[in-house]
């Protein structure tokens, strides 16, 4: 008995860094292949000129270009500051 479970032990040890490494690769394909479907789409939208879901702004950044919340004070991929959005005074009436 003590002798199976000592192959097992043997046997996980020898597996897990086989088991580890295939995760990574994994993991780093998946990445890649995100990253590749990211610049695609961003290549879509400055190709075709589609127009930016509403409510977004870009990043002025020349290298970033990234979609923002049109309210966003910072870029959410470089951090670099959003122009601010231009104040309009509004005249309030009074309604009864």
């Amino acid at each position: 008995m003590e002798a199976l479970a000592l192959l097992i032990f043997v046997l996980l040890v020898i597996l897990a860094p086989f088991l580890f490494v295939g995760w990574v690769i994994v993991t780093v394909v998946r990445a890649v292949a995100g990253n590749a479907a990211n610049g695609a789409r961003k290549m879509t939208y400055a190709a075709t000129g589609v127009a930016l879901p509403g409510h977004t702004v870009r990043c002025p950044t020349p290298g970033c270009l990234a979609i923002n919340p049109a309210d966003a004070r910072f870029c959410r991929r470089c951090g670099h500051g959003m122009p601010s959005a231009h104040r309009v005074q509004v005249r309030r009436a009074a309604v009864w």
